[in-house]
């Protein structure tokens, strides 16, 4: 496990904030009785709202994205395995690359090419493979099974960098060196747990949006924070 506190940070975080909810339901119910109903809430510190707590908290925790999660830490995963984000960030950054890693990317790029090349065949006549029957972009398997199909194309382009650079010399160390990232990430999986929690728990008081935004827009920023937040880290730190 990760020992660096900095990396656990969003989970104290998204506690505090879903204690602030259900302190902040109690405290509006309280106001709207004193002021004759002028505010209203359905206050979870109640035996109803703890109830209605207790009965969803399993079905707010399956309904996490948790199949998308384990796809884009295992893309993350073979990109720092192989040594791949490391350069990219010195390239976003404008540091000098080595001979050695200048190679590996061309490579990388080359096999990046043609993984792209084999979709647009894909999609496109005479093959029609990835194509919508029915023509709506929509219903497209290419975007339907897009997170399997970056997963495919992120795994062809690190393997080429990776045994190119010296990153890997067998496939146990792609293994092996991809699994130490979701370690990395456990922080960052872990508080989606109380963020589970907090919007069911506002739409339970009766709070419609957040200031004109919707939930299903809140609630993609909620969960994706804390993996941008450790993916920061993670390259400041390396």
């Amino acid at each position: 496990m990760n020992s660096n506190r900095a990396y656990y940070y969003p989970l104290p975080i998204y506690l505090f904030l879903l204690l602030l909810v259900w302190l902040g339901t109690f405290f509006v119910d309280v106001v709207g009785l004193l002021t004759n109903g002028t505010l209203h809430s359905s206050s979870l510190i109640s035996a109803e709202g703890v109830r209605w707590a207790l009965r969803t908290a399993l079905s707010s925790i399956d309904a996490l994205p948790w199949g998308a999660t384990m796809v884009l830490v295992a893309v993350y995963g073979l990109l720092r395995a192989s040594g791949l984000s490391k350069v990219l960030w010195r390239l976003f950054t404008l540091r000098r690359l080595t001979v050695s890693e200048l190679r590996a990317i061309l490579f990388s790029l080359v096999a990046a090419l043609f993984y792209a090349a084999l979709l647009y065949m894909s999609a496109v006549s005479p093959w029609n493979v990835l194509s919508a029957i029915t023509e709506e972009p929509s219903l497209s398997p290419l975007l339907q099974g897009w997170a399997l199909l970056l997963l495919i194309g992120t795994l062809a382009v690190s393997l080429v960098y990776g045994f190119v650079y010296g990153s890997y010399s067998s496939m146990m160390d792609v293994i092996t060196s991809t699994g130490n990232t979701f370690v990395l990430f456990v922080p960052a999986m872990m508080s989606l747990l109380p963020a589970a929690g907090i919007i069911p728990c506002l739409q339970y008081a009766g709070v419609q949006s957040f200031f004109g935004v919707p939930w299903s827009t809140v609630s993609v920023v909620l969960y994706l924070s804390p993996f941008i937040y450790v993916l920061l880290l993670d390259l400041k730190n390396r």
